[in-house]
């Protein structure tokens, strides 16, 4: 694990190395599972299902990791390291990823 800034939030997050990563999604399936079989009980949209009470073990697998209460479950597919390029040469944030040419926060070409 890793503090990163992440440009979806906008502040520093915990990224997850490859193998927390692994760790952490694989508690994916049980939500996703337990979020249809809520929609086909209920008849409820998607816009109105609890996500973070359905990805519960997910959200909990996360925080044993980082020590950060996450309570959007989208937000940990991109809380990966791997996902983000290297340090921008004049802001030092991220790159938004590894191929990027830019940086999206100041602008600055990578190359």
């Amino acid at each position: 694990m890793q503090w990163l800034w992440c440009w979806r939030c906008k502040s520093e997050m915990p990224m997850l190395d490859e193998q927390e990563f692994a760790e952490v999604i694989a508690l994916f399936e049980p939500g996703a599972r337990s979020v249809k079989k809520y929609r086909l009980e209920t008849g409820a949209p998607f816009q109105s299902v609890p996500l973070a009470k359905h990805f519960e073990a997910m959200l909990t697998g996360y925080e044993a990791i980082t020590g950060f209460k996450e309570t959007n479950p989208n937000a940990v597919w991109h809380h990966r390291l791997s996902l983000y390029g290297p340090p921008c040469k004049k802001c030092g944030k991220p790159l938004r990823t590894p191929k990027a040419r830019l940086c999206g926060s100041c602008m600055t070409p990578s190359g």
